[in-house]
C-alpha cells in the first residue's frame, strides 16, 4: 500500500463506534478520490 500524504489522512474517515457510519464514509471517500484521480488535480 502507498503512503498517504498529509493531506489525504485528514480526509480519511475514523472509526466512531458505528460499523455502518464507517463503511458508509469509506464508500464515500473512495468516490471521492476515485473523482479526484479522474478528473485529475484542480489549480
Amino acid at each position: 500500500m502507498s503512503e498517504a500524504t498529509a493531506s489525504d489522512t485528514s480526509d480519511r474517515p475514523e472509526f466512531r463506534g458505528c460499523v455502518f457510519c464507517y463503511a458508509g464514509e469509506w464508500a464515500y471517500y473512495g468516490a471521492k478520490t476515485a473523482v479526484r484521480s479522474v478528473s485529475g488535480p484542480r489549480e
